[in-house]
């Protein structure tokens, strides 16, 4: 792993500050806010119940729920706007809009919930914390977070149904203040000692450190806590040093990551999978980390221990594609966590991400009537 870190990561490579090798603070008193869900029945049950319209192929064997800790530190409401075509420059009457509550880790840690897990969200929440709040407890999600200054913000989906064309409009986040850095940080502390898994997940608001996640990561790993992670970059190389148990990117994150000569589009991706299959075998070789790379809807490419493997998705009519890679990450986690092999937890990803883009609402795998 160590040379292969070095051979792919070489162009990406950086000090770590004292945050990340020094991250193991104590947890001390902390008060953060909890709004906490019912949990859900046993996995036992649950795992096998067919849950939307896609089947699993087979049950996941039975298993004893694992405790999630999800952490993303930019909360998103996410409004979703359908109308027949969008005509730049013109006047454009919406057929239908809605309001969300989005982002990667609410997404992630919805489908979770909606799967049977026991998991909960750390993240921070600005002066629009209430009705975000009110979204967690009409969806029973379990959340703890710190008040902030910084305004929650609003992502934008266009959704054309004539041309089926989606368009995707990110507004920036505000800084957070030091102090909020402080909490999360002694609040994520505590928390990681009372999970089984972490999944570290998306970007970061400003004002948080650049290695913050390099910080959790080695306090899991200290604490035996597996860690599943969905982000780029820099300081996805200091946390494999550190130690991850999977890796989940699209190959368009994964080519910056570890193959920064290659240009990376997402809707030609033919010329990366030679280069990026060979880089995930050397990356996956040994006792080492697994690598999970999706490609939307062709064929997701996942390595292990050397050995690289592909599955095809789930053929589906795709109705909103936003919240599909979390939706994949929620359910491929939830089946590791239980136990699952790398194969069967990356087809239960993928049967999660195509339920999800066969909906309106992103990050879920149910309908709204079907038990909420």
């Amino acid at each position: 792993m160590n040379g292969a870190l070095k051979r792919y990561g070489s162009s990406l490579r950086r000090e770590v500050g004292d945050f990340a090798r020094d991250i193991c603070v104590k947890a001390g008193n902390t008060a953060a806010h909890r709004q906490t869900g019912q949990r859900q029945a046993g996995g036992k049950d649950c795992i096998k119940k067919q849950t939307g319209f896609f089947q699993r192929e087979a049950p996941l064997r039975e298993f004893v729920v694992s405790s999630i800790l999800v952490i993303n530190l930019n909360p998103t409401f996410q409004r979703t706007i359908s109308l027949p075509r969008l005509d730049r420059g013109e006047v454009n009457r919406a057929s239908l809009a809605r309001l969300d509550i989005a982002g990667k880790g609410v997404n992630t840690a919805r489908v979770i919930q909606q799967l049977g897990g026991d998991v909960r969200l750390i993240t921070h929440l600005g002066s629009e914390r209430n009705i975000l709040l009110n979204f967690c407890a009409r969806e029973n999600l379990s959340i703890l977070w710190e008040a902030s200054e910084a305004r929650i913000r609003t992502c934008v989906t266009l959704l054309e149904t004539a041309t089926g064309e989606m368009t995707e409009i990110i507004e920036p986040s505000d800084p957070v203040e030091e102090d909020v850095v402080r909490r999360i940080n002694a609040l994520a502390a505590k928390e990681i000692e009372n999970t089984d898994w972490l999944i570290l997940t998306g970007t970061r608001a400003p004002g948080y450190p650049e290695n913050l996640f390099a910080g959790f990561c080695r306090l899991a790993h200290e604490k035996g806590v597996k860690v599943a992670v969905d982000f780029q970059g820099p300081e996805l190389l200091e946390c494999l040093k550190i130690g991850i148990h999977t890796v989940k990117i699209n190959l368009v994150e994964f080519t910056r990551t570890f193959l920064p000569e290659y240009e990376a589009k997402e809707a030609e991706d033919r010329a990366l999978v030679k280069p990026a299959s060979q880089a995930m075998r050397e990356l996956s070789q040994g006792e080492g980390c697994a690598f999970v790379v999706t490609r939307g809807r062709r064929d997701v490419l996942f390595a292990q221990e050397g050995h690289l493997h592909t599955l095809r998705p789930p053929p589906v009519k795709a109705v909103n594609t936003i919240g599909s890679g979390d939706a994949f990450m929620a359910g491929m986690t939830f089946a590791l966590a239980g136990g699952a092999s790398l194969r069967d937890a990356v087809a239960e990803g993928s049967r999660c991400g195509s339920l999800n883009a066969s909906l309106l609402q992103p990050g879920r795998i149910k309908k709204p009537d079907d038990g909420e």
